[in-house]
């Protein structure tokens, strides 16, 4: 949610119009729907309101970026940081009538640790060069995720998971340095503490930023027609069942919400058999008794292996025969070997469209109880 009277510049609207009539967008909102950024920049009342719970995790993850910085500092990166009180802030022009500006988190060079350098001689660089302090320093985009978010990125990449976030490095790199170069995505992981990073070639950074001017060159051709009109806004560029959606502060004004059906019609329209709840609650208590009985079993079952464990361990040998109830049994100590893939250097290694190939991605749903 944005607030135009708050003086504060990580807390600036999505998108504006300045003085000099140009359309402003925020850096970090590169991935929002254009017609969003048409009601923040046409100043439309939000109707749907960040709430309490999610704007306490957004602050917390905001204060959680230095120490990122920190961290990346006692690992051997050197980071010159950004002073949080009085932030860089940098402005890229695309076209005459648009503009992307933000405050970059921090420049730096990568580590110089022999472990560091090997990985990006082989994985990155294929051994022409590495970064050191000689050379040009890089901008660091530091992100902070829930669990779910971080493994995603981790293993997906930030260009097909979070993409908004590598074109907004691209354009503080303009900003800052005059020129795209390569980008480091640090991230934190908020449920573990832990923190990871991704280095991004030059190449494919500016091939982020381009996707992105085109995307907004849209919205500034709109702007050129229709001028800042509050009652002209841009299609939308997500559907309505979408997580943009459901988060967006003008999702309402936007797409009113349809008036509920009568409970006839609910029930008419429903496609499952009408469950009452005294069958819910009967049902509910049935799993915790269930779940219950599940985990008495597991332990025991436990147990009876770690009994089983110790007798084969006295035997000497990796497997023996005991005499089951219905036939015998034999006990064996067996070993698995499990792969595990690399994704950071995977993701240094192939483009966005090669990753799409090898790395899929699967949907599934399923009932909780908590």
């Amino acid at each position: 949610m944005s607030d135009h009277t708050n003086p504060s510049p990580y807390n600036r609207p999505m998108a504006r119009f300045t003085d000099d009539r140009k359309l402003e967008v925020r850096a970090s909102s590169l991935g929002r729907c254009r017609r969003a950024l048409w009601y923040s920049a046409t100043e439309q009342p939000i109707t749907n309101p960040t709430s309490p719970e999610s704007l306490t995790i957004m602050e917390s993850g905001n204060a959680l970026e230095p120490v990122v910085i920190r961290a990346m500092q006692r690992a051997g990166w050197a980071i010159q940081p950004v002073d949080r009180d009085a932030p860089t802030s940098v402005s890229v022009e695309l076209g005459d009538q648009l503009v992307v500006s933000g405050h970059p988190d921090a420049t730096g060079f990568l580590p110089k640790t022999p472990a560091e350098i090997m990985a990006i001689e082989d994985f990155l660089f294929d051994g022409e060069r590495t970064l050191t302090p000689d050379d040009d320093p890089v901008v660091i985009e530091v992100k902070t995720r829930g669990p779910e978010a971080f493994k995603r990125w981790q293993t997906l990449g930030a260009e097909r998971s979070h993409p908004d976030s590598v074109a907004q490095a691209a354009c503080y790199s303009l900003g800052l340095l005059g020129e795209v170069r390569d980008a480091v995505i640090a991230t934190l992981d908020t449920g573990s503490r832990s923190w990871d990073y991704e280095v991004i070639p030059a190449e494919r950074v500016e091939r982020a930023w381009q996707l992105a001017g085109n995307r907004l060159s849209e919205l500034a051709d709109h702007y050129g027609v229709y001028g800042p009109d509050p009652d002209a806004p841009p299609e939308r560029d997500f559907e309505a069942t979408s997580w943009q959606c459901r988060s967006c502060p003008y999702l309402d004004v936007c797409q009113p919400p349809v008036p509920e059906a009568s409970p006839a019609e609910a029930s008419a329209d429903a496609a499952v058999e009408p469950v009452s709840d005294e069958d819910a609650q009967a049902a509910l208590w049935h799993y915790e008794e269930l779940s219950e009985l599940i985990k008495s079993l597991n332990a025991d079952k436990r147990e009876s292996l770690a009994t089983l464990k110790g007798w084969l361990q006295t035997q000497g040998v990796p497997k023996s025969q005991l005499d089951g109830r219905d036939k015998p049994r034999t006990v064996g100590m067996v070993s698995t070997k499990r792969y595990k893939v690399d994704h950071k250097r995977l993701n240094a290694l192939l483009d966005p469209e090669q990753r799409t190939e090898i790395v899929t991605e699967s949907h599934s749903e399923y009932l909780r109880v908590s």
